[in-house]
């Protein structure tokens, strides 16, 4: 007993600099959401043919979701054409995979990342676009329930409108 005692204050001191680097990052992906007005936002999905053909899981069923939450949160959304034209404009980027499993699982990862102009000050102020917040998570559902990738992602969404909220509004 003594010496599980022991490990464990040993080994306690060497896990909290861990929690305390993982919030600091936090902290700096919420504070790259400072000031910004505006977002565009494009979904990618990856997977079988069967769940490609899905009618409820299709980059233009999760893309209008997205917005229109976007929308509702009063957040500015900019047109696909608006985000081409130019490279200052932050955009979403979300990226579904899927597989599709013989038992009928569809094993599942989401990524949403924000991607915004951002300058290289070691490199001569080279100014380029880079991922300043992210979020993810992975699953697993039956064919017949697709639709809760749908609703992970626009949990994502959520996730994301939260930490806008919190960087521009709610600062402490």
């Amino acid at each position: 007993m003594k010496r599980k005692i022991l490990s464990l204050l040993l080994i306690l001191p060497l896990l909290i600099p861990v929690q305390i680097l993982a919030q600091n990052e936090i902290e700096r992906e919420r504070i790259s959401l400072q000031g910004l007005q505006e977002f565009g936002f494009t979904a990618n999905i990856e997977g079988s043919r069967d769940i490609a053909d899905s009618e409820s899981l299709t980059p233009s069923v999760i893309r209008q979701q997205a917005v229109n939450q976007l929308v509702q949160a009063d957040l500015r959304y900019v047109s696909d054409e608006e985000v081409r034209s130019s490279a200052d404009i932050p955009f979403l980027y979300m990226h579904i995979n899927t597989m599709q499993l013989e038992n009928g699982l569809v094993p599942f990862s989401i990524q949403l990342r924000l991607y915004q102009p951002v300058i290289l000050p070691l490199n001569r102020d080279l100014q380029t676009s880079a991922s300043t917040w992210e979020t993810g998570l992975v699953g697993i559902v039956s064919f017949d329930r697709l639709e809760t990738i749908n609703q992970a992602a626009d949990g994502l969404i959520t996730d994301f409108i939260n930490d806008y909220f919190v960087a521009n509004f709610d600062r402490r």
